[in-house]
């Protein structure tokens, strides 16, 4: 396996990778990062957790001059938390070169962004709309840009974006080199890479394979007041070398990090409603090992990739089967193995299992000792199922539930923490009772208990999260 020397960067660049504690190129940052810096078009079909962004944004850091104020390169984004990923990771990429690097993104403040425009940046990440506007009210000016990213295309064309890109396209020189990253290359996609990309080398590479030969996965049921307690012996037990603590809402990493603190548990908080300064600040002393334990949200922990992490503990179990994989994706990198641990609530039990089919995987109990327990979960399922009635369904045990439908997505800057805690603050809901919430670019998804929907649709309606005032309503049931 090439090393990050043997790739072609600059010493400048390789200095701050050893900074952030990155030891190999990931295949698609091996095949791409060369091309790139031969001047080439790429496209790279590649999934989230491939290490795409430093596939793209390491020789953009090499190829920008910073003594040139203008914009030179431009990464475009679907979504303002994948724009907040990429930009925090390219400020620490390109920290030793002197570079300034600026979001824009809807839901802040315009004056700002121009501002930061005005004075001098050489790259620019933003969203396509915001980008967009920028071009037309004479913020933001491409002709000097040569070096254009389309990151996660196919989620541009879900969201309707594709013709906007095309018009950002055309702003720029013809002369640019583009390099166009999505998980799936349709007809849409293929289309605008025949019109806008030259000759293009196309590069496939699939995310690592989730596998208990490489994560091994545990479970800890505990009641919910109980789970603190649970962390904290858990931390105690398995000692490990660097571990990422996910909770599902800000107010909760907040909270926990506290209650961690208490205990004697050295950890830093990471989320979304922390400065631009203090998230960098956190990410780079956790990337450089620095720090061994990080409390954080989904979103905030995107942008941290890196193969040092020996443990990821779900605090909160993730809304989502996709969520979960990953979370725990993010140990048991290049050839290392890693260890998952997850808190569950005896009533989350369900969830586990949906885990468990879609990561086609089984999670053994924890014990204290780090050894798996004796009898496997199909057959601990097993005797569950021996003691219920075969006729009863999963929710005439739990209860049934109901989607809501929230009148606000990422286009008001809303993330899926955001709708989780304007229920759970509003109501007496638990995070456990909140599942599948899904951010669309303007209108939201979740799920609740039937016997509460009115009620939350009743107290959430009318609260303002991010500056918008949330209109909730009871759609049909799940």
């Amino acid at each position: 396996m090439a090393s990050f020397a043997d790739l072609g960067l600059s010493k400048t660049t390789l200095d701050s990778l050893a900074h952030l504690g990155y030891q190999q190129p990931t295949p698609i940052q091996e095949q791409t990062i060369p091309l790139l810096l031969e001047g080439r078009d790429v496209i790279g079909q590649a999934q989230t957790g491939t290490g795409k962004t430093a596939a793209f944004g390491l020789p953009m850091v090499d190829y920008v001059d910073p003594s040139d104020p203008d914009v030179q390169a431009i990464v475009l984004t679907p979504t303002r938390e994948l724009c907040i990923q990429v930009t925090q990771a390219l400020r620490a990429y390109g920290e030793g070169h002197g570079l300034d690097v600026t979001a824009i993104f809807g839901g802040a403040p315009i004056r700002e962004q121009a501002s930061r425009l005005k004075a001098g940046s050489q790259i620019v990440v933003g969203t396509v709309g915001r980008v967009l506007d920028m071009i037309n009210r004479h913020h933001l000016f491409l002709d000097q840009t040569r070096y254009v990213v389309l990151d996660e295309a196919d989620e541009m064309l879900d969201l309707g974006f594709l013709e906007d890109v095309e018009t950002i396209l055309r702003r720029a020189p013809m002369g640019r080199q583009t390099a166009l990253f999505s998980a799936t290359v349709p007809p849409e996609i293929r289309r605008l890479a025949d019109t806008f990309m030259h000759d293009p080398v196309e590069i496939k590479v699939r995310a690592a394979t989730l596998t208990i030969d490489t994560v091994e996965q545990f479970f800890v049921e505990v009641a919910d007041r109980e789970k603190p307690e649970a962390l904290v012996r858990v931390l105690r037990d398995e000692r490990p070398r660097q571990a990422i603590v996910f909770a599902r809402t800000k107010i909760g990493v907040d909270r926990l990090a506290r209650r961690l603190g208490d205990a004697g548990v050295r950890v830093k908080a990471l989320h979304g409603d922390m400065s631009q300064g203090q998230r960098d600040g956190v990410m780079i002393a956790f990337k450089s090992g620095r720090e061994r334990l990080l409390v954080a949200t989904d979103v905030a922990a995107r942008g941290l990739d890196i193969t040092g992490v020996s443990h990821v503990i779900n605090y909160d179990i993730p809304n989502s089967p996709d969520i979960y994989v990953h979370r725990i994706g993010r140990t048991g990198r290049a050839g290392e193995s890693g260890r998952a641990v997850t808190l569950i609530t005896p009533k989350q039990r369900r969830e586990l299992e949906a885990i468990e089919r879609h990561a086609k995987t089984e999670l053994e109990e924890w014990s204290a000792d780090g050894a798996k327990q004796a009898r496997p979960r199909r057959e601990q399922r097993a005797d569950r199922e021996t003691r219920r009635p075969r006729h009863t369904k999963p929710h005439d045990r739990e209860g049934a539930y109901v989607k809501l439908v929230v009148g606000a997505g990422r286009g008001d800057g809303l993330e899926p923490a955001d709708v989780v805690g304007a229920v759970v603050d509003n109501t007496r809901l638990e995070n456990a009772d909140v599942r599948n919430v899904r951010v669309l670019e303007r209108f939201s998804f979740v799920e609740v208990p039937e016997s509460r929907a009115a009620e939350v649709a009743e107290k959430v309606s009318g609260k303002r999260v991010r500056g918008t005032e949330l209109r909730v309503e009871v759609t049909s049931r799940r």
